[in-house]
């Protein structure tokens, strides 16, 4: 079977599986989850306990001496942005995983593809992490969906990183119009809180961080030669020495607290996964506490 072949064969199951998972009821609870975006200006109100801040009117609120808001209606349909990382290290996948983080990433962004497409709204693609950055504008339907993911199938496997500073400039040249970003990565590259922050305030950022579990924890397997996906250079090391496993797990944790760290300071909420694990749970919870926050 050639390459072209067994991508399409993993689109298949992707779209089989995306098609079950994208249920009446979960493209209902997306609605929920987003209907506060794709908003006009409607009007202002004073502030009340639980509105978001970030809807603050500071220039009335100074000239009144009283805090307001501003209020929004909602526009009949809303742009879905889903900027995925390509690069070398998303096609990893550990002994327990079935699936690469690129496939896994491929899934999670076909369920919502087809949430969006159920909903009647508009769905693009952008892929970083390799050259030249491929973008496909937000358009409508079940071809959009399908093409999605076969392009992020399609990633060739030599691409490295790029600086969240590109990434983001990247997304704020191609999508112009607000929109809700799915920022799904293995986030392995150094946290960038004036990038992040630069993007959520132009868009509606939702960070997906993607991991898989033998990349957090090394196995005891002796001594092992690893190739960096990316860069290609080789390492020799000895995985039965505890004391590098303890030393590897503490510097991939502390890599951890401060993307999160980053994200909680700028409010904003993130979805964490491992490609053993169901994600359709932590949409749901997601979904759910988003839905809680709109000004009405």
């Amino acid at each position: 079977m050639d390459k072209a072949q067994q991508i399409m064969q993993k689109v298949r199951r992707i779209e089989l599986q995306a098609r079950k998972m994208s249920t009446a009821t979960f493209s209902g609870q997306y609605r929920s989850g987003f209907r506060g975006q794709g908003l006009e200006f409607d009007d202002f109100r004073e502030y009340q306990p639980g509105d978001e801040p970030r809807f603050i009117d500071w220039k009335v609120t100074a000239r009144t001496g009283t805090p307001y808001v501003r209020k929004f209606h909602e526009e009949r349909e809303q742009a879905l942005l889903l900027a995925v990382d390509v690069s070398a290290s998303m096609h990893y996948a550990g002994a327990d995983s079935a699936d690469t983080k690129l496939e896994y990433a491929a899934t999670l962004a076909a369920v919502l593809a087809y949430s969006a497409a159920q909903n009647g709204d508009k769905v693009g693609l952008l892929l970083f992490g390799n050259q030249p950055t491929f973008y496909l504008p937000p358009a409508k339907g079940m071809k959009q969906c399908l093409r999605i993911v076969r392009e992020i199938l399609s990633a060739p496997l030599h691409g490295q990183d790029d600086s969240m500073e590109t990434v983001a400039n990247m997304v704020l040249q191609t999508q112009r119009k607000q929109a809700i970003v799915f920022l799904m990565s293995d986030f392995l590259f150094p946290s960038d809180k004036q990038a992040i922050g630069k993007l959520n305030f132009r868009h509606e950022l939702i960070p997906v961080r993607i991991h898989d579990q033998a990349e957090l924890e090394l196995p005891d397997a002796g001594r092992v030669c690893f190739r960096d996906p990316e860069s290609g250079a080789l390492l020799q090391a000895n995985l039965s020495d505890t004391a590098l496993r303890g030393q590897h797990a503490k510097a991939m944790k502390a890599h951890l607290t401060e993307w999160e760290r980053v994200f909680t300071q700028l409010g904003i909420d993130m979805l964490d996964t491992r490609t053993t694990t169901d994600f359709i749970p932590q949409l749901r919870k997601l979904f759910n506490r988003r839905s809680r926050l709109f000004v009405r």
